[in-house]
């Protein structure tokens, strides 16, 4: 009679099925946090200076007022006029103190900057004293 040994075998296989899930909802997850900060942020062509806020992404807590060329006010995707702003900013107050407010205001360079002043003059006028301005720093040829 022969005898056959049997071969163990340790069935440890690795299943990729939970990581292509985890591997999809991460790409969806950077693709809504990308779209939102695509929101904040206009494309629009911003001062040059020497010193002053960078004018990046959107990041913390920030009130981000963008102003085009044509003058309208945007804020997250919306547009607003100067009074609608003011109640915005109204609005915004009321659910958090005014000194914990930072507002970032991103004006085209080719603007008339009466209109950032009339964004800025909202802020002052709800008490907001953290209101900076977003520039780019001039190349060595400027």
């Amino acid at each position: 009679m022969k005898l056959v040994k049997a071969r163990r075998s340790y069935g440890h296989e690795i299943s990729i099925a939970p990581l292509i899930d985890v591997v999809f909802l991460l790409i969806i997850f950077f693709m809504t946090v990308s779209q939102f900060t695509r929101v904040e942020v206009e494309l629009i062509e911003l001062p040059k200076a020497k010193t002053g806020e960078p004018g990046g992404t959107g990041l913390g807590g920030r009130l981000i007022v963008n102003v085009r060329q044509d003058k309208s006010i945007w804020v997250s995707g919306k547009t607003y006029t100067p009074a609608s702003l003011r109640a915005m900013l109204a609005k915004v107050v009321a659910k958090k103190p005014a000194n914990e407010i930072t507002v970032l205001v991103r004006g085209d360079r080719r603007m008339p900057w009466g209109t950032a002043a009339e964004v800025m003059d909202a802020c002052a006028a709800h008490g907001i004293s953290q209101v900076r301005v977003a520039v780019v720093e001039p190349s060595q040829s400027d």
